[in-house]
């Protein structure tokens, strides 16, 4: 059913790294925590949707999650495709608050007397259908008639809809009548264009060229790697850094001890440094006593390197964490 499954956003999670990683008066904080909040939020639309999507009958749908494809010399993003015999269905997922009034040119957002305008995302949506065709044909896939959805995922927001915007009235849902306008849509639909063997292409083409997004984090706040706090964090009592010791990590605040405390730390390191580490960066990143220690911790993860000896640089596998 999930051709590709829902997973935390890399985005997301390099996110919550730095918010683990910079002081608490760091001048960037402040943007990063409103960051996190939106991306948070986001998130949670997201697993919404996909509840509701994981309740339809599994072998009539295939289902993409947060899918990049490229387009040109950029990218498009889609948070859901559902793809059946009959036709494709692209759903973008909004999870905001309060009060929504959704016009021809724009929607607006009233959260405790605060308004906040945003652009139409029929607008978005709608342009993602197309060029999702030209991607399908770039890429010589059978071809099967697209449609789109806006989604709102948050249950606890009203939503209005200006009078007479039929296409609104038809292109968006909450998140629990959605499976209604999927019903509608196998109805509308009744023609089978996709045999599983061209399923089968579809989906290989967009698992080979999704591309997900993963940005230069410290570059996007402009913070210095100096700034980043280094060191393994206590699973138990969050202290930092905990001290290697016998091959173990032993937190100095609540005496507990650990032999994999580590790992976090190191995919902390891909998130916001770079996708691959060396010995001596190791070093630095844990506050190992020797090399000797970071050659020992290296033999047992088992990462993808290249180099030898001292130029060895070992890559972070796909399945780290």
């Amino acid at each position: 059913m999930f051709g590709k499954d829902l997973i935390k956003p890399i985005l997301l999670e390099q996110h919550e790294a730095l918010e683990r990683r910079i002081v608490k008066n760091h001048p960037s904080r402040v943007y990063v925590e409103e960051k996190l909040i939106n991306l948070r939020s986001g998130y949670r639309g997201e697993k919404n949707l996909h509840y509701f999507l994981s309740l339809l009958p599994p072998k009539r749908y295939h289902i993409f999650h947060d899918i990049r494809l490229p387009h040109g010399d950029s990218y498009f993003q889609i948070d859901a495709f559902l793809l059946s015999e009959k036709y494709g269905l692209i759903i973008d997922s909004k999870n905001y608050s309060g009060s929504l009034v959704l016009e021809r040119h724009q929607l607006t957002q009233e959260v405790n007397e605060n308004k906040k305008v945003y652009s139409n995302p029929l607008s978005q949506v709608s342009r993602h259908k197309i060029l999702l065709n030209y991607w399908f044909e770039k890429n010589q896939l059978s071809l099967v008639p697209l449609d789109y959805l806006v989604c709102f995922t948050n249950s606890k927001a009203s939503l209005h809809i200006s009078p007479g915007y039929i296409e609104a009235e038809k292109k968006v849902c909450k998140a629990e009548n959605l499976l209604m306008k999927i019903g509608g849509l196998d109805k509308y639909f009744k023609k089978e264009y996709l045999d599983p063997k061209a399923i089968g292409k579809i989906k290989r083409q967009i698992l080979v060229k999704h591309t997900p997004l993963k940005s230069d984090i410290l570059l996007m706040y402009n913070i210095e790697i100096s700034e980043i706090i280094t060191g393994v964090k206590c699973p138990k009592c969050l202290y930092i850094p905990m001290h290697y010791k016998g091959r173990n990590w032993e937190c100095p605040s609540c005496d507990s001890i650990s032999k994999d405390a580590h790992l976090p730390a190191i995919y902390d390191f891909f998130l916001l440094i770079k996708p691959c580490i060396t010995n001596a960066e190791l070093c630095w990143f844990l506050q190992l006593p020797s090399p000797r220690a970071a050659a020992y911790l290296f033999s047992h993860l088992d990462f993808p390197h290249s180099g030898t000896n001292k130029g060895r640089i070992y890559h972070q596998p796909k399945s780290f964490l």
